[in-house]
């Protein structure tokens, strides 16, 4: 079943209504963080989507930070703030433009192991090696560290494949 859509807009005073604490929770920065954040990354004061919504830039980079701190549905995000094609729609502009404006900050290799030629490269490998299509470039590898249960944040650290607390750290190989 879809969640009841719903929550409210997130403004100046909807932040300062939250504690520090629950600031932390939804959104991994507190309310003067978000505020210097949106200020330094020099956000525009408003973003329109391909599909007409609007938002103001402080909505705009709250609604990135929660989408980024969830693990995987926005069943929590639809219920809190709102439409489900809204709010993936604004974190995906919202990331367009930190990736436009900030992206020579950003370390991607694109002239070493990932660039075009070199995908090639690999995907034409594991083709060679048996591999039924030839657009596999590489392979997701996992490690899964198990570590004593945490005070805080005890749902976000369960393994519920291996039925321990642990740290999970990925790859392509």
């Amino acid at each position: 079943p879809r969640p009841t859509q719903g929550g409210c807009r997130i403004t100046w005073r909807y932040l300062s209504g939250l504690s520090e604490s629950e600031c932390l929770y939804r959104f991994r920065f507190t309310a003067q963080e978000i505020r210097k954040l949106v200020r330094v990354m020099q956000l525009p004061e408003g973003f329109k989507t391909s599909s007409g919504y609007v938002f103001d830039r402080l909505e705009a980079f709250c609604l990135l930070c929660a989408r980024l701190r969830s693990a995987g549905d926005m069943y929590e995000l639809v219920k809190d703030y709102g439409c489900q094609a809204s709010i993936s729609e604004i974190v995906n502009e919202v990331v367009e433009f930190l990736d436009d404006r900030w992206k020579y900050l950003f370390d991607f290799d694109v002239n070493g192991a990932l660039n075009r030629e070199a995908l090639a490269r690999y995907a034409d490998a594991i083709f060679r090696k048996g591999a039924p299509v030839r657009t596999v470039w590489g392979f997701i590898d996992c490690t899964i560290r198990r570590i004593c249960r945490p005070k805080l944040h005890q749902r976000q650290a369960y393994n519920g494949h291996k039925k321990i607390h642990a740290v999970k750290f990925q790859c392509v190989v």
